[in-house]
């Protein structure tokens, strides 16, 4: 007598689970205005130090929960917010200081970077889940 085959336990779990795009992007909007909060909060203690330090780690957060669009979400909105709150005042068009510049471009870099790995590490969740699931599909449709 042949076993019955169970589908892996993970698979139907993920798949179920996933938040709506609509949840993602709320949730990357959400981390960037706790990020602000929390960097307001403390802004007396830090003046113009480390703008952007709070709006990264709302770049991991959402680049982990939802992905490419909403890290990039973030990763833009932390930008605007922190060079506009929190960064010294500058023209439009006007000239930044190097430490802003600096600033700036180290946190474009750094953000960038973790929502692409982010995204590369959902890509390779999402091929493995989908070779559990032919697998699993796999099992039962051949016979022994």
């Amino acid at each position: 007598m042949s076993e019955p085959k169970v589908r892996p336990a993970g698979v139907s779990f993920l798949r179920r689970h996933r938040p709506t795009l609509v949840t993602r992007y709320g949730a990357a909007a959400g981390l960037v205005l706790l990020a602000l909060a929390l960097r307001w909060a403390i802004f007396g203690h830090l003046d113009n130090r480390l703008p952007f330090a709070f709006f990264l780690v709302a770049v991991m957060v959402a680049a982990w929960y939802g992905g490419l669009g909403p890290g990039m979400l973030a990763a833009a909105g932390g930008l605007l917010l922190g060079d506009y709150f929190f960064l010294p005042q500058h023209g439009a068009f006007a000239a930044l200081n190097p430490a802003a510049r600096a600033g700036i471009t180290v946190y474009a870099i750094n953000s960038t970077l973790v929502v692409v790995l982010m995204e590369n590490l959902h890509a390779r969740i999402r091929k493995l889940e989908w070779e559990l699931q032919d697998r699993g599909s796999g099992d039962r449709a051949a016979p022994k």
